[in-house]
């Protein structure tokens, strides 16, 4: 009797402690992260982990998590950890390849959807991604073979590509895949004054693709992605690759964490127009760097 009372005692300790089991804090993390908040749901895949930590969904759910929070890294390490328990899981492979993407190793990135792609022949979402980064790295045909399967998947999002892909009218102009940044800028106003704007040129994916690509590089004092919005195009300027010889920068307002972990807020100037190797802006850095 002492000891069933014992045991009663442990476990309502346990309860206390954690409150609920692995599975209603998961239940309550996918609920935060739907609200956004992010960093409660964090807690709670945590918690869920330390109670379940073979639970491969615990691991798959905190890694989408950090990506949402820009924690690429961190998001890496769990998404091969839902691999290792689950090797299965297409889900993993193709959530892993993405976070591979956002670190630059785009050709593991392609190995992971291609892999996802093995366990699930059918799975548009892996044809459509791997395609993404077949485009970047100017794989042309390839991307649209991958687009246009996608498209037959059931895939709707892909018919922007695939038309693409089919357009034989398109541009003669020059464009340059922004895969990586490699240097930073020398001038603190570069990027921050449409005097000195960044130069972003044309991507694979025409339009302002390459302006995304630039930001989605940057990292913030806390390693972090950072947020953007574009505001509104501005400050006319002459260049030969524009509709009649005049071009407009892109007005971007960026968010991200300073040193102290305090939200800032600033504004960068971008030309989709005209292409020289982009700089990273002074307060940053990009995928690799601390």
């Amino acid at each position: 009797m002492k000891k069933v009372i014992f045991m009663m005692i442990c476990w309502v300790i346990y309860t206390a402690a954690f409150g609920q089991d692995a599975k209603q804090l998961q239940e309550e993390g996918i609920e935060k992260a739907e609200a956004g908040e992010l960093d409660e749901a964090m807690v709670l895949f945590s918690r869920s982990i330390e109670l379940e930590p073979d639970d491969h969904y615990a691991w798959f759910n905190r890694g989408i998590t950090q990506n949402m929070l820009g924690l690429n890294r961190g998001a890496l390490l769990d998404f091969e950890q839902t691999i290792k328990l689950a090797p299965y899981y297409a889900k993993g492979y193709l959530n892993r390849g993405t976070t591979k993407k956002r670190l630059t190793d785009y050709e593991g990135a392609i190995s992971d959807y291609s892999y996802a792609i093995t366990l699930e022949p059918e799975y548009a979402d892996a044809f459509y991604n791997r395609g993404l980064v077949l485009e970047m790295l100017s794989k042309n045909d390839s991307a649209c073979l991958d687009f246009t399967r996608a498209l037959e998947l059931g895939l709707e999002g892909a018919q922007r590509k695939v038309d693409n892909c089919n357009d034989t009218t398109k541009s003669d102009q020059v464009v340059h895949p922004i895969l990586r940044l490699t240097e930073s800028a020398d001038n603190r106003k570069y990027g921050y004054t449409a005097d000195l704007p960044i130069k972003a040129g044309l991507g694979p994916d025409g339009g302002p693709a390459n302006q995304r690509a630039y930001l989605n590089l940057l990292r913030d004092a806390q390693g972090r992605s950072i947020a953007y919005n574009r505001l509104g195009s501005c400050c006319a300027y002459a260049s030969d690759n524009a509709l009649f010889g005049m071009a407009l920068l892109d007005k971007y307002e960026i968010t991200y964490l300073d040193k102290k972990g305090k939200e800032k807020k600033a504004i960068l100037y971008i030309s989709m127009y005209d292409y020289e190797a982009p700089l990273i802006v002074s307060g940053f850095s990009t995928v690799g760097q601390k």
